[in-house]
């Protein structure tokens, strides 16, 4: 009987809230629809635009090895363009590994546009710099190989030592050997 008497006062008291509370409940209640049909819409948006990309991206690999560079060429900087953290450094590679863009000022524009995105993690914007550094010492490019490696040089990323190993194998291809002791101190200083 007391539990009969309990299931009936916790009904009591559940519709009485209901019913001095109903205008808050549906208002909370129609947000939390708005809120999950918005992020429904914003996923199917988002995975629309992946599928679209890598379809240019695709699409570019086939011209490329159709060798109409030029057509790839757009389609790939249209790629690097959008952003996407994915496939913006993706083409990128592909421009340097086909050697589709000469202009090396244009690679390096390309390189700082997809380190300036803010939706890829920090450790592969590092692992970018390594390779921007490559190409980099390619050009002989030493301002501009110091100042892409010294953050990471002078951080704890997991490329720490990648990155002056990279740089005094640089100064020891060009017989500076003086800078190049210079960082690999760093790497003694790392290992005690």
């Amino acid at each position: 009987m007391s539990n009969e008497i309990l299931k009936k006062s916790f009904l009591d008291r559940a519709t009485n809230f209901i019913k001095k509370n109903n205008k808050t409940l549906i208002t909370l209640l129609v947000v939390g629809f708005v809120f999950l049909f918005a992020f429904l819409i914003l996923n199917h948006i988002d995975k629309k635009k992946n599928i679209e990309i890598a379809e240019q991206y695709s699409q570019a690999l086939v011209l490329v090895k159709q060798k109409k560079i030029n057509e790839s060429k757009k389609i790939l900087e249209n790629i690097i363009n959008k952003e996407h953290k994915f496939y913006s450094p993706l083409a990128l590679y592909l421009i340097i590994e086909k050697n589709i863009e000469v202009d090396s000022l244009k690679v390096i524009n390309f390189f700082d546009k997809i380190l300036k995105n803010k939706s890829i993690d920090k450790e592969n914007l590092n692992l970018m710099k390594i390779k921007k550094s490559i190409y980099l010492i390619n050009l002989d490019k030493e301002e501009l190989v110091i100042e892409t490696l010294n953050p990471i040089i002078n951080s704890e990323s997991v490329w720490k030592v990648l990155a002056i190993n990279l740089i005094s194998e640089y100064f020891l291809s060009k017989n500076q050997t003086i800078k190049a002791k210079e960082y690999l101190l760093l790497l003694d200083k790392k290992k005690n």
